[in-house]
């Protein structure tokens, strides 16, 4: 962490993603930026596409009623012209340190998974830690591999060259 953290142009330029339990997907990072500032950018419908996409013009919000029991449905468009629909509801909303919500796909209909985001201060950053908690391992594993670490790596990149002010 002491590597990271001295790095000039982000704090942890790679997300850690990793599979902790048999039901759970985990993805952290290091932004070099306060909890307010890093919290805002993830939630905020205007700025929240660069969070939800390896390519952000893919991504359009459909609908986020960023609020304890409000919904949310995020439609991306992937490589082969189709789309994907993320949605869910808001179970809790902290700010700026927490946001728990469901979390289904379009891709994996009835399944339905939560996800916790915790925005923690260590020191002049934020580490970001995302959990996706599923009703199976089957349901998990679908979710993982090298495409979504690579997803979650460019969506990230993205959030800190915003949230960090860099091109």
């Amino acid at each position: 962490m002491e590597a990271a953290a001295n790095n000039r142009t982000s704090a942890q330029p790679v997300p850690v993603v990793s599979q902790p339990n048999e039901f759970e997907n985990m993805a952290t990072r290091l932004f070099r930026a306060p909890p307010e500032k890093v919290f805002r950018l993830f939630t905020d419908p205007a700025t929240a596409a660069v969070v939800f996409s390896p390519n952000p013009e893919d991504v359009t919000i459909e609908k986020m009623d960023f609020r304890k029991g409000g919904r949310y449905s995020i439609r991306v468009k992937v490589p082969d012209g189709s789309t994907v629909r993320f949605f869910g509801e808001y179970l809790e909303v902290d700010p700026p340190r927490r946001v728990v919500n469901t979390f289904e796909v379009s891709t994996q209909p009835g399944v339905v998974a939560t996800e916790t985001d915790e925005f923690e201060a260590v020191g002049g950053f934020t580490r970001v830690t995302v959990r996706w908690k599923y009703p199976t391992r089957q349901a998990r594993d679908q979710m993982y591999g090298p495409e979504m670490v690579a997803a979650v790596t460019a969506m990230w990149e993205h959030a800190a060259r915003m949230v960090e002010g860099r091109p």
